[in-house]
């Protein structure tokens, strides 16, 4: 009798442990990563990071980045007053390599951000003022 009241909870316990160890869809959360794009809006700030190693390996302004990466968006409203929101984002470089696109994934029904690596103005999310202005691509 104890076995079989003791079994779920272990197969349970397995399974929520074996879901989410160190990453949340497909995006690693122990790997260090650097930021490559910082965008200021009229009412949020947005960063965009990439991981580090990447960095490492690819002249990314000349060769892209390689196919599909996972990276991180960070968005935070109303200044340093609020708490900044990070979600796994999924980036390619366009087929000229003078775009990075972004994916956000985790957000049904929003367009890819296409941003380009010499900066400029940039519309993430609709729910926002259109324009976001993006530096250049620089890790920092």
């Amino acid at each position: 009798m104890v076995l079989r009241s003791f079994f779920p909870i272990v197969a349970c316990a397995a399974a929520v442990s074996a879901a989410t160890p160190t990453h949340a869809g497909g995006v690693f959360l122990d790997v260090p990563m650097t930021r490559v794009f910082a965008c200021q809006g009229a009412e949020a700030t947005m960063e965009i990071y990439v991981p580090q190693t990447l960095l490492t390996k690819r002249n990314v302004e000349k060769q892209g980045l390689g196919g599909t990466v996972n990276g991180l968006y960070a968005l935070e409203r109303g200044g340093a007053q609020t708490t900044k929101s990070i979600e796994p984002v999924r980036l390619r470089s366009s087929k000229d390599n003078m775009a990075i696109v972004m994916s956000q994934f985790t957000r049904k029904g929003l367009k890819p951000a296409i941003i380009p690596m010499t900066g400029g103005p940039i519309d993430f999310d609709p729910r926002f003022p259109s324009g976001a202005k993006c530096g250049p691509f620089r890790p920092s």
